[in-house]
Parts: C-alpha cells; structure tokens; sequence
C-alpha cells in the first residue's frame, strides 16, 4: 500500500470514531480516558462538524474537571507528536 492510501484509511477510520454524543451516555458520562481520546481526534471532529451537525468537539455529558483534563492532555499529545515531527525534519 502508499503511503497516501495508509494515510487516507487512517483518516477515514478517526473520523468514524468523531461522533461524541449518544443519548444512552448520559446514564454514563464521559471521563478522563475518553477525554483524552476527544482530545486527540480533535481535528477530526472540528473537520467533521463543520459538515455534520450531530458531530461535536467536546463530549457531552461528561464528568467535569476530569474529561477536560484529559481532553487536554490528548492536546498535549498531539500537539507535542507535530511539534516533534516538525524539528525531526529540520
């Protein structure tokens, strides 16, 4: 497989997992680890609500200071991975 086909299924298949809200999860509000992961697929899921109305950034109902604080460290994550690449290049 190219490098672009790998890239393109990767994609496709974040962005199957952008879709936050389901109406059985407020029984279950989202957490920490999930918000990690919301924090990660963060491009996605702008990209993706900017066409779908259902798609959302920030997980709701979620449990409050924890999900944020994970979904910033999925931040983090993904920030620091660009900054990495970007000076590996250089």
């Amino acid at each position: 497989m190219t490098r672009s086909a790998v890239l393109i299924l990767g994609l496709l298949f974040l962005a199957g997992c952008a879709k936050h809200y389901a109406p059985q999860a407020a029984a279950d509000p989202y957490g920490f680890f999930v918000g990690i992961w919301h924090g990660v697929i963060l491009p996605f899921s702008a990209i993706g609500g900017l066409f779908v109305d259902d798609v959302q950034i920030i997980g709701r109902p979620n449990t409050g200071l924890w999900y944020y604080v994970g979904f910033g460290l999925g931040l983090l994550t993904l920030s620091a991975s660009a900054i990495h690449r970007g000076a590996a290049r250089r």
